[in-house]
C-alpha cells in the first residue's frame, strides 16, 4: 500500500477495544489517542507523524491533529457522530431521544469543530458506497476542514472494503502530495 516509501507503522486499540483492557467508553478514545501519539513522537525523533484513521479512528485522528503537530492526515470515511445521530435518526423519535444521546459525543470527538480548527494538509478517502457512514455525512467533515485536502472518491467502495485498484494509484500520488521528498529530515 505504501508504494516505495519507508515508513513505521504504529497501531492502537482503544481502552476496551480489541485486546486492550478496561471499558469502551467514547470519552477515552481521545485521551488515548494522545498518549499513544506523544510516545510515538519520542521515538520518531523529528520524523513527520501522519495520523491515519478509518471511520471511527478519524475522530481520533482529528483530535490528535488539533493539540499536536503532525504533518498531515490521512482520513478515510470520517464521521461526524453527533450530527449522524441528529440527522439520521433524530426525525423517527421527534428528538426526543436523538438530541439527549449525541450531546454525551464527548467535545474531542467533535469531528466538524476538530476539522475546522487544524490546518495540516489531509487526504480524505470517501467510500461512495459507505452503508455505515452516509457519504453525505463524510462531506460534512470534508467541507468544513480548513487545511488543504485532497479528496479520493472510492468508488463502488463499501464501508470495510480495501484501498484498492485506481484508488490505491490515487493515495499513492497523495503522498507524494502529503509528504514530498525534499520535506523530510535528512538521512530519510
Amino acid at each position: 500500500m505504501w508504494s516505495d516509501r519507508a515508513v513505521e507503522i504504529w497501531g492502537m486499540n482503544y481502552p476496551g477495544f480489541g485486546g486492550s483492557t478496561g471499558p469502551a467508553r467514547l470519552s477515552r478514545i481521545g485521551p488515548a489517542a494522545l498518549v499513544a501519539f506523544d510516545e510515538l513522537r519520542r521515538s520518531a525523533d523529528g520524523r513527520p507523524i501522519v495520523p491515519f484513521g478509518t471511520s471511527i479512528g478519524t475522530t481520533a485522528a482529528l483530535h490528535i491533529a488539533v493539540h499536536r503537530p503532525v504533518a498531515g492526515l490521512i482520513l478515510h470515511n470520517p464521521p461526524p457522530l453527533r450530527e449522524m445521530i441528529l440527522r439520521q435518526f433524530g426525525w423517527w423519535n421527534l428528538w426526543l431521544l436523538a438530541g439527549p444521546i449525541a450531546l454525551q459525543i464527548p467535545r474531542d470527538l467533535d469531528s466538524i469543530a476538530n476539522a475546522r480548527a487544524i490546518y495540516a494538509p489531509a487526504i480524505f478517502l470517501l467510500a461512495e458506497s459507505d452503508e455505515v457512514v452516509a457519504p453525505r455525512f463524510h462531506r460534512l467533515v470534508v467541507d468544513a476542514y480548513a487545511g488543504e485536502k485532497c479528496v479520493i472518491a472510492l468508488h463502488g467502495a463499501h464501508h470495510n472494503d480495501p484501498i484498492a485498484g485506481t484508488a490505491l494509484a490515487d493515495l499513492n500520488d497523495a503522498l507524494s502530495w502529503l509528504l514530498p521528498k525534499d520535506s523530510l529530515p535528512r538521512g530519510m
